[in-house]
C-alpha cells in the first residue's frame, strides 16, 4: 500500500505469481524503488526479492531481484557512497549479509557478512552521533515469540555487545526503519502479541547505548488508516517512508488449498537441503 502527502493508501498490486510484504523505499541515481519480497505462492518455493519503479505517479511492474536457494524476506536496501546496498533476512543461510548491487535487475554480490551462524530475521540499522547500531530479531521458532538484540558496530569492522532489549511479542520485532521527527528517533516494530503482524508498533527512543531505553507512543492497526480497499486487513506489520512517500503491508484472509499444499511441500524441501 502506498500513501503520499497524507492522502489515504493505495493499492500496489501484487505481482501475479506472489504476495508482496515487507515493503522498502530507496531512491538510487536519481530514481525512487519499492523492495518487497515476493511470496511466491502455489510454488515450491517461498520468498524472493522483488522490486518496482515509480513513474507516472505509481509504481510499475514488479521484478525479481534477487533469489537465492533460501527464504528471503525483508529486503532492507540503502545507500552508501553511491552503491545501493541490501541486508535481506536469510536465517536459512544462518547468517546476515549485505549485498551490493553490481547490474539491475538482478545482479548482486555479497560484500559483508554481520553474523554467522545466527538465525537473525529483520535486520535495521541506525546511524547517530557518529556510531552505528544495529537491532536485529532472534526468534524461537516457536509461535512468535523472540529476543530483539542491539549491536554497536566497531572500528575495525567486529560489533559489540548484543544487548536484550526485550522479549515482548508486542513489540519485539523490528517492523521497518528507523525514523527521524523533529530531532528524535523512533523505531517501529510489529505488535505479534495475539497473531504475527497484528499491527504496529513506534517507539521513541530515550537511551540507546549501554543502556537501552524507549517508550511506546503510538499502536496502529489496520482500522485505523484510511486504506482504499474493499477488503477487511487483518494486519499490518511493515512500516517504510521516503519523503512524503510512506508504505506498508497488509494482510488478508484468502483461504486457499493448494497454496496450502505447496507450503507443506517448501517447508518439507527448505528443512531436508538447505539447513545444515
Amino acid at each position: 500500500m502506498l500513501s503520499e502527502r497524507d492522502a489515504p493508501f493505495r493499492l500496489v498490486e501484487n505481482p501475479p505469481y506472489a504476495w508482496a510484504a515487507d515493503p522498502f523505499l530507496v531512491e538510487y541515481k536519481g530514481d525512487v524503488y519499492l523492495f518487497a519480497e515476493l511470496f511466491l505462492y502455489r510454488s515450491e518455493r517461498n520468498g524472493v526479492i522483488g522490486y518496482c519503479r515509480y513513474e507516472n505517479g505509481g509504481f510499475g511492474k514488479w521484478q525479481v531481484s534477487m533469489d537465492e536457494h533460501w527464504h528471503l524476506s525483508y529486503p532492507n536496501v540503502f545507500v552508501r557512497d553511491g552503491e545501493l546496498l541490501m541486508c535481506p533476512e536469510s536465517w536459512q543461510k544462518n547468517e546476515v549479509g549485505i549485498y551490493k548491487l553490481v547490474e539491475f535487475p538482478d545482479k548482486w554480490e555479497q560484500t559483508d557478512c554481520l553474523f554467522r551462524n545466527a538465525r537473525y530475521v529483520d535486520t535495521t540499522f541506525l546511524e547517530q552521533d557518529g556510531e552505528r547500531y544495529i537491532f536485529t530479531f532472534a526468534p524461537d521458532f516457536m509461535g512468535d515469540e523472540g529476543r530483539l538484540l542491539l549491536f554497536r558496530e566497531k572500528g575495525n569492522g567486529g560489533v559489540e555487545g548484543p544487548l536484550v532489549l526485550t522479549s515482548d511479542t508486542g513489540l519485539a520485532r523490528p517492523g521497518g526503519n528507523l525514523l527521524w521527527r523533529d530531532g528524535k528517533v523512533f523505531r517501529v516494530s510489529q505488535n505479534c502479541s495475539q497473531s504475527y503482524g497484528e499491527g504496529l508498533v513506534f517507539s521513541e527512543i530515550d537511551s540507546l547505548w549501554p543502556e537501552y531505553r524507549e517508550h511506546v507512543v503510538r499502536r496502529i492497526f489496520p482500522g485505523d488508516l484510511e486504506i482504499e480497499t474493499g477488503r477487511e486487513a487483518l494486519g499490518v506489520h511493515t512500516y517504510n517512508r521516503l519523503g512524503a512517500m510512506e508504505v506498508i503491508d497488509l494482510k488478508y484472509y484468502e483461504p486457499s488449498f493448494s497454496e496450502y499444499l505447496a507450503a507443506k511441500r517448501t517447508h518439507k524441501v527448505f528443512l531436508n537441503k538447505y539447513e545444515g
